[in-house]
């Protein structure tokens, strides 16, 4: 005899306790036909006082994600909580397969066509779904992406690209407070994205694998009076890297001098011979007060102190001071914008 999940059936023993009703109906989801689900998805919205469990698999079933290209037998109710609370509230873990990548109603959007496997995260509240998380990145109620902790957005990679030419470059050039935003996926190309953002002469492409945490490949042309091009990456940690540019050679920061005289010494000196040059600094700024047209700052870390000092003007000469404790070191020297280091 087939079984056949029915929310009135569910509901008739009203006398048992709720940890077991949810429990039977969930045994009793699991062995539902397809037919029995498609029936399901197409039945009007279910009532007030309807089990938390109907409530959830109607809403799941009707979402624009699941309607677009959800595979009806592919859903799997993993797991039920019970929060302590009042009102009460129902959590389910439900998981499906939809035949596209992406979220909600993707009508029109270039997709990677593969089964997609998802995760739906919904909670119930007096019979109404208050909450319904997609694989912990996809709000479904609001259709919207989450903010994930420490997860770099394209239109975010671009902003720190562009402001990295900016400072590298010692460029004076608007940049636009809202960018035009396009997707411009060549034909055919699945399961990666290519995203432009335009204005006031830029043009930024942004190419990436469609993973959790992509690299962003970023390429910017600039149109203007003062146009060049420029390409490079950024990665999930906000590193930026250069890999061409038509511009001339980059500023050379007072950070690049501080490395560059460290790994000079390192590789020179004896007494130095198996010491690893630091990867965290701490910094402080040592310029008097009021005092225009010089900058001076101090780097510390472990037995290292460095202090560097340079003129206010384009692409300055600096004047490094070293302090190593352990063995005592003391030196002194400059580092020109080619990266020629001249001891004093």
């Amino acid at each position: 005899m087939a079984l056949y999940w029915s929310s009135t059936a569910y509901w008739a023993v009203k006398d048992v306790n709720k940890r077991l009703i949810v429990s039977l109906a969930l045994i009793a989801l699991m062995a539902v036909p397809a037919a029995t689900i498609y029936a399901l998805q197409n039945r009007p919205s279910p009532e007030p006082g309807k089990g938390a469990l109907d409530v959830a698999m109607w809403f799941l079933m009707n979402s624009p994600t699941f309607k677009f290209d959800g595979i009806a037998d592919s859903i799997s109710v993993i797991d039920t909580r019970i929060m302590e609370s009042y009102p009460v509230q129902y959590v389910f873990v439900i998981t499906f397969e939809c035949g596209n990548a992406g979220y909600g109603d993707r009508t029109g959007q270039m997709l990677a066509e593969v089964i997609t496997p998802h995760e739906a995260v919904i909670k119930v509240v007096e019979g109404v779904v208050v909450s319904a998380v997609i694989d912990g990145v996809w709000d479904e109620l609001d259709q919207r992406d989450l903010m994930v902790d420490g997860l770099l957005t394209p239109d975010e990679a671009v902003e720190l690209a562009v402001w990295y030419v900016l400072d590298s470059y010692a460029l004076g050039i608007e940049v636009p407070e809202e960018w035009t935003h396009a997707v411009v996926n060549p034909e055919g190309l699945l399961g990666y994205s290519v995203q432009q953002f335009t204005g006031c002469g830029w043009v930024v492409n942004v190419s990436f694998p469609v993973v959790m945490k992509p690299t962003y490949i970023i390429s910017i042309r600039y149109t203007g009076a003062e146009g060049f091009d420029w390409e490079g990456a950024v990665d999930q940690s906000g590193n930026v890297e250069e890999t061409s540019t038509s511009l001339s050679p980059r500023i050379l920061f007072q950070e690049e001098a501080r490395d560059i005289v460290v790994a000079h010494l390192i590789g020179s000196l004896p007494e130095l011979e198996g010491v690893e040059a630091p990867e965290d600094w701490s910094v402080t700024d040592l310029t008097p007060e009021g005092l225009l047209g010089l900058s001076i700052c101090e780097f510390t870390s472990g037995a290292w102190t460095v202090r560097v000092r340079n003129p206010v003007v384009w692409k300055p000469t600096y004047e490094v001071e070293v302090e190593f404790s352990d063995p005592a070191i003391t030196w002194q020297g400059t580092v020109d914008q080619s990266g020629s280091v001249e001891a004093q």
